[in-house]
């Protein structure tokens, strides 16, 4: 192995070429990969091992790079991770050295030695003088565990006699899309059938945050959570605002909807015991775009929904629930205080929400309009491509609303943006069964040669891309798609299906100024780790 593949000098070299998500760095982050591991001896006599791959209808022209390090027999493992990062605003007067950790870590001790106030900075602090952790903007996330992979990558090419092959795979866009592990998916399963290939297992290289000791980083999982935006566009009834009695204003509706849903146990997956992640509102907005003395009349919200196990259909029949109740009670609320105005009449007083999904009023519009699907298609494509999933999902509702002849009060819920499946390890099934207790297997051995104890995990928290690499329900992703009025958002290669664990470095702090990771697990052992679950696979 050449001397520079130690995963501390990796990492430093992988963080000085920044690659923020949708800048030039990370259209250009491709060729640093294949710099380095053309440095390797195996890819120096195979160079047809060592490749990239444009990523389908990408923006930005991305690429996922593929280093294939080929043995005797078609049992394949892949090392996975993204090389995309957040961008360095947050780092202030440092931002300037956020990808060079070496520069980095004597100004940040200078700093929080005069200005550290809070617990977390003090904390940081004590880890950055310890000398045990390294800072900089995509150490932690995901760099070095990129460079965990490389250095088990390396390490099977310089065996004499290898068993399987190893393939490691750099994906783009994690941070914001997935654009790249979207695609990485089906090419990947595709190349697999062609080339002969037995694919066994998908290491993700992601990482773990933890302020403790390390006993919550230093963890395996066997799944990772899904990401659900639901959205709700909420009609009122506009009036003159001297005439408030006359009209039920919509955002009065939309905070109550919001109230509802935010951070409701009710709609929070408990499965398998497990109690997740809240729903958060990321954004709440009136669609009224001029000013006048008009109510307005109809309003934007989204959810953050994160699930371990719940399905989709579920998700969505528990949202329209709580919002019918919530709706009921707003309008009881309006007619409580237009009668101790005196006003018995008022818009409110009758009226009922209506609650509908995004694929009720589909059917619906399609009902009432002649010619849907060309008329659809048609307003779909005047959509400026540059806006976001979920403001293109708005008018495109909006216009659904419009088709359908409906009438407020009302609330129609779908999904906004992309869906990140959850995936898990299906244990049940019998070849899944023995991937995980090959997994437990290894790991417990090298628990004991190595001193450490690694945790099991059943759900991965972060976000991540083992949503396009694991074993998901595909009912789950046919329900999503038929409440997703915009097509770009909605999956249509499915995820590749594949046993995928989550095995990662550790640090603090990740996306923030202060991120770091710990630099004796994530150089040293989570290196060693990778390598021997790899080989385990591969015999």
């Amino acid at each position: 192995m050449p001397a520079e593949f130690s995963a501390r000098d990796l990492t430093i070299e992988l963080v000085n070429a920044a690659s923020v998500t949708h800048s030039p760095g990370e259209v250009a982050f491709p060729d640093t990969l294949l710099n380095i591991l053309g440095r390797l001896p195996y890819f120096q006599a195979n160079p047809h091992d060592l490749w990239t791959e444009q990523i389908d209808n990408d923006p930005f022209g991305r690429r996922n790079v593929y280093a294939l390090v080929r043995g005797t027999s078609p049992h394949t493992v892949v090392l996975t991770g993204h090389y995309d990062v957040v961008p360095v605003s947050n780092y202030g007067p440092h931002a300037d050295v956020a990808f060079d950790p070496e520069a980095l870590l004597p100004r940040l001790i200078a700093d929080l030695r005069v200005n550290a106030r809070s617990e977390a900075e003090h904390r940081a602090l004590h880890d950055l003088e310890s000398g045990d952790f390294l800072p900089g903007r995509g150490v932690l996330d995901m760099k070095s565990g990129l460079a965990a992979g490389m250095v088990a990558l390396a390490e099977f090419a310089r065996q004499k006699q290898r068993s399987g092959n190893l393939l490691f795979l750099a994906v783009a866009d994690e941070e914001v899309s997935s654009h790249g592990a979207r695609w990485a998916a089906p090419a990947l399963t595709n190349r697999a059938e062609r080339e002969g290939w037995a694919l066994r297992l998908v290491i993700n290289l992601d990482a773990t945050g933890d302020n403790g000791d390390g006993s919550e980083g230093q963890a395996v999982y066997i799944g990772t959570v899904g990401k659900l935006l639901v959205s709700a566009f909420v009609v009122g009834v506009d009036t003159h605002a001297g005439y408030a009695l006359d009209g039920v204003n919509v955002n009065f509706l939309t905070s109550a909807l919001a109230r509802a849903f935010e951070c409701n146990p009710a709609l929070t997956d408990h499965s398998d015991g497990v109690t997740g992640t809240p729903p958060t509102i990321l954004k709440q907005q009136d669609l009224k775009t001029v000013y006048d003395v008009t109510t307005p009349a109809r309003a934007w919200l989204c959810v953050n929904a994160l699930t371990h196990g719940m399905e989709a259909q579920m998700v969505l029949e528990n949202f329209t629930a709580v919002a019918r109740a919530a709706l009921g009670e707003a309008l009881q609320t309006l007619r409580d205080r237009a009668e101790a105005l005196g006003n018995h009449q008022s818009a409110a007083h009758g009226a009922t929400p209506l609650v509908l999904t995004s694929a009720q009023l589909l059917d619906q519009a399609r009902t009432n309009t002649p010619d849907f699907d060309e008329a659809y298609a048609r307003f779909e494509r005047t959509l400026d491509p540059h806006l976001d999933y979920p403001s293109r999902s708005a008018h495109l509702t909006a216009w659904l609303w419009d088709a359908s002849g409906l009438l407020g009060p009302a609330a129609v819920l779908g999904f906004a943006s992309l869906h990140y499946p959850n995936t898990t390890l299906r244990t049940g099934e019998p070849g899944v069964a023995a991937t995980f207790d090959l997994v437990r297997k290894t790991l417990r051995e090298e628990e004991g040669r190595l001193g450490i104890h690694i945790a099991e995990r059943a759900v991965f928290t972060g976000i991540s891309d083992m949503s396009w690499f694991g074993q998901t329900d595909p009912a789950d992703i046919q329900f999503v798609n038929a409440n997703t009025p915009l097509a770009a958002a909605q999956i249509h290669a499915p995820p590749a299906g594949l046993p995928c664990i989550n095995l990662g470095p550790w640090g603090r702090d990740y996306h923030q100024w202060l991120e770091r990771a710990y630099a004796p697990y994530s150089f040293i052992t989570l290196p060693h780790l990778v390598s021997r679950l790899a080989e385990a696979f591969l015999k």
